[in-house]
């Protein structure tokens, strides 16, 4: 995932920070053995991660 916002490509460390957290926790998942908890847990792993980063989205034309 890229560090650098779109828009005017300063750090945003505190949303760094937080998509790393995110990314560490689904990797910590996916090692986990497949189950109908892990497919949930996923998938709220990763609207957290789109909710994240739904700033760096640009509407299609």
């Amino acid at each position: 995932m890229p560090t650098m916002s779109r828009p005017c490509g300063q750090l945003r460390t505190a949303l760094d920070g937080a998509l790393t957290d995110v990314n560490d926790r689904i990797r910590r998942l996916m090692g986990q053995p497949a189950s109908k908890d892990r497919t949930q847990a996923y998938h709220e792993l990763l609207a957290e991660w789109a909710d994240l980063t739904a700033e760096d989205v640009e509407p299609v034309a």
